[in-house]
């Protein structure tokens, strides 16, 4: 079992918790099907049981663990069916989301979408696929925020952070170089404002993710 480190300082102690065993998630540290038990956790963060248990509600409550009944608390699965949901349902907020950016960003927003263009050129060249997709993130992230819709930004992080688990394990380098040219035709669109232009691209650039991914036929994995 993963070992958690001590809290020391003076956050929220189960936000503290939830945000490290989130991060230990989305990383890979802690992989799918994981036992996570609260009373080793809250010894091991020199705690009591009640903020792991308050964290390991939150993140139950947003599909990152879940109770197997006679078993406990477990790191939650991403099946090949999941993923697809999620990115399906990422593709119709994310080309809603673009549609309102196009229409709010300003310069300095153009000016930090170009700055992740150029690290992930060079990201590309250097055939970093962790660095990569990082970027990636902090990308789409970026277009979110400038929505200026709260509601979307929250729901969207949490669909990134679920589907990045997955993701983050199949990037494909050879994908790098076609992933940064639809950046570079979103980036153009937002530039010009182009509403239209900024959908098409978004909604193509997802769909290529999930072509990427699912390279066999759709119907036959997700019913697996």
């Amino acid at each position: 079992m993963a070992r958690f480190p001590m809290i020391k300082n003076h956050e929220l102690l189960s936000q503290k918790v939830y945000r490290i065993i989130k991060r230990d998630i989305i990383q890979g540290k802690l992989s799918s099907d994981t036992r996570l038990y609260e009373e080793k956790i809250a010894e091991q963060m020199n705690i009591s049981r009640t903020p792991v248990r308050e964290a390991l509600r939150s993140l139950s409550a947003e599909g990152f663990v879940k109770l197997i009944p006679n078993i406990g608390i477990v790191v939650n699965h991403i099946s090949p069916k999941d993923l697809l949901d999620i990115l399906n349902i990422r593709q119709e907020l994310e080309t809603y989301a673009i549609c309102l950016a196009a229409q709010k960003i300003n310069e300095k927003d153009i000016d930090n979408l170009n700055v992740i263009i150029q690290q992930m050129e060079r990201a590309v060249f250097t055939n970093n696929t962790l660095l990569f997709n990082n970027l990636n993130l902090e990308y789409h992230r970026n277009i979110i925020f400038i929505s200026n819709n709260n509601k979307l930004i929250e729901i969207c992080d949490n669909l990134h952070q679920q589907s990045e688990r997955w993701i983050k394990s199949i990037v494909v380098k050879e994908r790098l170089m076609h992933s940064l040219q639809e950046h570079v035709e979103i980036y153009n669109s937002l530039k010009k404002k182009d509403v239209d232009g900024a959908k098409k691209a978004m909604s193509i650039h997802i769909s290529n993710i999930i072509k990427n991914i699912f390279k066999t036929d759709l119907k036959e994995r997700t019913e697996q």
